[in-house]
């Protein structure tokens, strides 16, 4: 939600900004999500520099799993959100570049720790750490990461900073615990899936919003108003995602479709059918037996699509695209925050 304070005198989105920020290529597709982070560009070759200078190392295996990792590439979201949210605050892009650092290594952290709790064996077409060294290294990895995330920002030497990340991998945990417990359960609600995906994937968004805005210098107003943008912009991203695990092709996902429900991870669609859906009772059936096939993710999908569930979910994800958009009226008009809008803007339409 945006903030209650009153916003920013002449603050609002023009039509000229909304213009910018919806552009489409000559295909008529809207603009990659990295189009939107050309403000703080420099200061992304910086955060790279930043992360290949922290994981350099003269240990043969560490230099071996950091190059592995780091070859893998990765759209860096969270860094260009901590960059983009402390632009618009007023700061150098580049002098953020640290934190967005931090905030990347901590995020291949996860990934490092969730390959290998999934048991996933490819990630981004090239092999997981668990697939190739084993279930030690990626334990031992993930932490090495999260230690060297978490001593960068403790160099900034705001207790502050490290705490905004440390509530973010406590959130994040407690989030993938609960995710195993609620697997195959069909009495889940909305509540329920926003609650998990909030800790799981949009707290760490808001956060990286949010840190972006305090290392910047900004007002709580602007603080508070950037963290909401996060949020909403991360429960957008997710269930914009879990859509598209559900309707794209195996050869778009690049995994087959429907991952989440062979997985018993019961995702807003799901939920949605499993309350409105006139064939609910068949839907409850086939995510009880715990095996589902291919037949079963095209019965299922079926359910989804003649109930409305796809329809109902993006429209939720619209919702809170226009949500994150609205938070960012507190802030003066910037290329940062047009970016910002834009980001919000490309969610709605991504590959649907």
């Amino acid at each position: 939600m945006a903030p209650n304070a009153p916003r920013a005198a002449g603050a609002k989105m023009g039509a000229r900004d909304e213009q910018e920020a919806r552009r489409v290529g000559s295909n008529g597709s809207v603009q990659p999500a990295e189009d939107y982070f050309a403000p703080v560009r420099a200061g992304l070759l910086q955060v790279d520099e930043e992360i290949r200078r922290h994981l350099a190392t003269d240990d043969p295996l560490l230099h071996d799993v950091s190059t592995h990792l780091l070859d893998g590439g990765g759209k860096r979201l969270r860094p260009a959100l901590v960059l983009l949210a402390g632009q618009a605050c007023g700061a150098p892009a580049e002098s953020l570049a640290p934190e967005g650092a931090a905030v990347e290594i901590i995020h291949m952290a996860t990934l490092v720790h969730d390959d290998m709790v999934d048991e996933a064996t490819v990630r981004r077409g090239v092999p997981t750490i668990h697939a190739k060294w084993g279930s030690a290294v990626s334990v031992l990895m993930g932490d090495y990461l999260f230690a060297k995330g978490f001593s960068i920002l403790a160099s900034r030497g705001d207790n502050r900073v490290v705490r905004i990340m440390s509530d973010v991998v406590f959130r994040m945990c407690a989030g993938e615990i609960r995710e195993l417990v609620e697997q195959w359960d069909t009495s889940l609600d909305e509540a329920a899936y926003l609650s998990r995906v909030d800790a799981k994937t949009a707290y760490f968004i808001a956060e990286s919003c949010r840190l972006g805005a305090v290392v910047g210098g900004a007002p709580e107003q602007v603080e508070e108003a950037l963290g909401a943008y996060g949020g909403a912009v991360g429960l957008c991203y997710q269930i914009v995602d879990d859509v598209l695990d559900l309707v794209s092709s195996p050869e778009v996902l690049g995994k087959p479709s429907g991952s989440d429900l062979r997985a018993g991870v019961l995702t807003l669609p799901v939920l949605y059918a499993l309350e409105q859906s006139p064939e609910r009772e068949i839907l409850r059936r086939t995510i009880a037996s715990r095996h589902i096939g291919d037949e079963d993710v095209a019965l299922c999908r079926g359910i989804l699509e003649r109930c409305g569930a796809i329809e109902y979910a993006q429209e939720r994800a619209s919702a809170l695209a226009r949500e994150a958009q609205e938070a960012l009226e507190v802030l003066p008009p910037s290329p940062a925050r047009t970016a910002l809008f834009g980001l919000a803007e490309y969610l709605i339409g991504r590959s649907y």
